[in-house]
């Protein structure tokens, strides 16, 4: 493969993760926008930074880096406002880890939404069980 078709492919892939990172930003802002029955930009001006993190995630369960990209909020603040919640018993972690929309990397899925708690803390995962004893 020439030096030119290797950076055509590059380009071209480049070009497919932005647009699914797109994609997936598109898909956050519209699970929050249809929860709270407001746009993005209204929630924005009524809600502080970390306000608007909390009830983004009542209405959609993702990465943090996820919800971060698609709020446009910095990452670092986004790492405290998770750690600030979860002192709180207001947010939950997943146990399994997920591939990120945005990173491609295993991630942990975040929500504070009630309801989400239980499936998000019990493993999909038999590993866990390997050793139990059945008798």
């Amino acid at each position: 493969m020439g030096t030119n078709q290797r950076n055509s492919l590059k380009v071209f892939l480049e070009g497919r993760q932005a647009q699914g990172k797109k994609f997936t930003n598109a898909i956050i802002i519209h699970s929050i926008e249809k929860g709270t029955g407001r746009k993005l930009t209204e929630l924005r001006k009524t809600y502080s930074e970390d306000a608007l993190f909390k009830l983004s995630l009542q209405f959609v369960t993702t990465t943090k880096k996820a919800l971060c990209t698609a709020l446009n909020i910095p990452v670092e603040a986004g790492c405290r406002y998770k750690r600030s919640l979860e002192k709180e018993g207001k947010l939950v972690q997943s146990i399994d880890e997920f591939i990120c929309p945005i990173t491609k990397h295993p991630a942990h899925l975040i929500s504070t939404n009630p309801n989400e708690f239980e499936s998000l803390l019990k493993s999909n995962s038999s590993q866990l069980n390997l050793f139990r004893n059945e008798s």
